[in-house]
């Protein structure tokens, strides 16, 4: 036990970067190579590995790695002063989503490295030469070159005298930049809020309706491009408008999936305005773009086609979407461009075009290294597309299990993941999806339920000494006593608790103000072998516990980083889940007493 006593001891390091990691998003991903370390660490070679919510499949990219450890989990393991196991071990992976069971299934069983590298150059070297057209653009003294991006904007209408204005025009301020909230009328002088205008519409035809279709009204305003090897921006022109309008009359649209958006909890009046299927959150362009890509894959070898699908919807509905955006920096003279903010599906004011055959072609390299890393494992992963609720594996088979489950209802995964599955032709069936989510009728009861139906399985798939790694997130305590209810009613004890120390915390982790640094990770055991493992406590409520940490607070070494507020609510979590009570304080009060002398933090 001293190995796991030591694993368990510090945050295991995760960190958000490597091309087994940055292939393909996907919300809350952890880095295979730590759940490497840990699978290492709890398993011996040729144990059987489960993941009943698999996700992406990072936990058998992690397996994969078991066989094939690179230097730096070799130093990782080193630094933690633990001894992992390397060598194969097999992976049983469980995803009810369609798109993070494709995911799983290509990453985990990749195609070789250099055959894709070549099939996926030559796609888009041939939609270079015949769609290329599509991105031509001159710069301002008329040379011919290549758009990078392209910045849209809204029109808003003065609710006094109905004039028409860009949000551009209206809300961009240069030296310093910043998007200004006031808007001002220059024909009647009206002031008011931009946030309250109402939006400029169009009526155009349809193609893949068959019918008019009303959406709102976006027009280029910021153009961005490359000749040669030199970057240049500049204003849009009514001729780049005509030019694109002339393309999209010569170039017919591919094959698009005709796909009604079921927006659950998403939908938003004011940006979903005029979507109501998948293909109208592409501007006319990339649309066209994106689905010649799609068809012209189907004419590469068949071996290959599942990567390049996987390839292209990498950069599907986080870049070549209006989700695309850009944002403010401190101190950035010009906007910093990025891709779909994660966990849902928001269109800014100000979305942005990108040209989707350079994003692709950047991509390429990165799938290639990862497929090289992982592709002489001896070790296997089979992929489920299935919900764990029922598992259907041989009674204590398994050695071990490394799970992140869904955290309430934190992301709608069967919802945001609409835009690439409906170009995959089939949609997550989410009658099981363990979240809380009211469109989908179901509350911290269902949600519990659930979860204690797939934490039974998984205790009768174990083996009598097999153990569970759990990493969750959560800075409610309803969903806290909903997930220690469901392990313990299935019969798991915690035995150790951790945490998981993410270096780059998620969109929401960062944003939030109610928030978790570095998700809890715990231990779990069977009651059974819990009798000569468990450490017995003595605290009977988390009184002592919060007494402790608020003194670790105010003891003035606030710089440290297992003193930030968000870490030591973390630590507050493992602490009353080891000793086994319940967690009575959601993140909101527990930093309300952190902060009992210093309420202006909070506002």
């Amino acid at each position: 036990m001293s190995n796991l006593n030591t694993l368990y001891e510090k945050p295991l390091p995760a960190n958000r970067k490597g091309p087994l990691y940055n292939s393909f998003p996907y919300p809350t991903k952890i880095s295979p190579e730590a759940i490497a370390i840990f699978i290492a660490c709890h398993t011996k070679v040729g144990d059987t590995v489960l993941d009943p919510f698999s996700g992406s499949g990072t936990t058998g990219l992690a397996t994969l790695l078991c066989d094939k450890p690179t230097e730096e989990m070799k130093v990782t393991a080193k630094e933690l002063g633990v001894k992992p196991i390397w060598g194969k071990r097999n992976a049983k992976l469980f995803e009810l989503g369609t798109l993070g069971a494709f995911v799983s299934q290509v990453m985990c069983n990749p195609p070789p490295s250099k055959k894709f590298m070549e099939s996926a150059t030559n796609l888009i070297s041939l939609a270079e030469k015949e769609i290329g057209d599509f991105y031509l653009a001159e710069d301002s003294d008329g040379t011919i070159g290549v758009l990078r991006y392209a910045i849209w904007s809204e029109i808003l209408i003065c609710p006094s005298c109905q004039k028409e204005a860009s949000y551009w025009e209206q809300a961009v301020r240069r030296s310093p930049l910043k998007l200004q909230k006031e808007f001002n009328c220059l024909n009647c002088k009206h002031t008011d809020v931009i946030a309250n205008l109402e939006r400029k519409h169009e009526k155009v035809f349809d193609s893949i309706l068959n019918e008019d279709h009303s959406r709102k009204k976006r027009i280029p305003v910021w153009i961005y491009g490359k000749t040669g090897k030199k970057n240049w921006s500049r204003k849009a022109t009514p001729n780049d408008i005509q030019n694109l309008k002339s393309l999209n009359n010569k170039f017919p649209l591919c094959h698009v999936p005709n796909h009604q958006m079921d927006w659950g909890i998403l939908h938003r009046k004011g940006y979903h305005s005029g979507i109501t299927h998948v293909h109208h959150f592409y501007t006319d362009r990339n649309l066209r773009i994106f689905s010649w890509l799609w068809e012209k894959m189907k004419l590469q070898p068949t071996e290959l086609q599942d990567a390049l699908k996987l390839l292209l919807l990498s950069y599907n509905a986080t870049h070549s979407s209006l989700m695309s955006r850009v944002v403010v920096k401190k101190k950035n003279v010009d906007f910093v461009t990025t891709g779909a903010q994660s966990g849902v599906l928001y269109i800014s004011n100000l979305p942005v075009e990108k040209n989707i055959l350079e994003g692709v072609k950047r991509k390429i390299k990165t799938f290639a290294e990862a497929f090289s890393l992982i592709e002489n494992s001896e070790s296997q992963v089979e992929v489920f597309n299935q919900s764990s609720t029922s598992l259907n594996l041989i009674p204590k088979s398994v050695d071990y299990v490394f799970t992140d489950p869904p955290f309430g209802g934190y992301i709608p995964y069967s919802e945001i993941n609409q835009v690439n599955e409906a170009w995959l032709g089939k949609l997550t069936n989410n009658i099981n999806e363990v979240i809380v989510n009211k469109s989908q009728e179901k509350s911290t009861v269902e949600y519990q339920n659930l979860m204690a139906e797939v934490f039974s399985e998984v205790y009768s798939a174990l083996k009598s000494e097999g153990k569970v790694s759990l990493v969750f997130h959560s800075a409610k305590t309803e969903i806290w006593k909903a997930l220690t209810t469901a392990y313990t009613q299935a019969g798991f004890n915690v035995l150790f608790s951790s945490i998981l120390d993410k270096i780059q915390g998620s969109f929401k982790q960062v944003t939030s103000t109610v928030k978790v640094q570095g998700d809890p990770l715990l231990l779990l055991i069977k009651h059974s072998a819990s009798k000569n493992l468990s450490k017995q406590s003595s605290i009977q409520d988390d009184q002592i516990i919060l007494e402790e940490i608020l003194n670790r607070f105010e003891a003035n070494e606030k710089n440290s980083s297992e003193l930030k507020p968000e870490r030591l609510y973390s630590r507050y979590i493992t602490a009353c889940l080891e000793a086994k009570i319940p967690v009575s304080k959601n993140a909101k009060e527990f930093y309300q007493l952190l902060f009992k002398n210093e309420p202006s933090i909070l506002n």
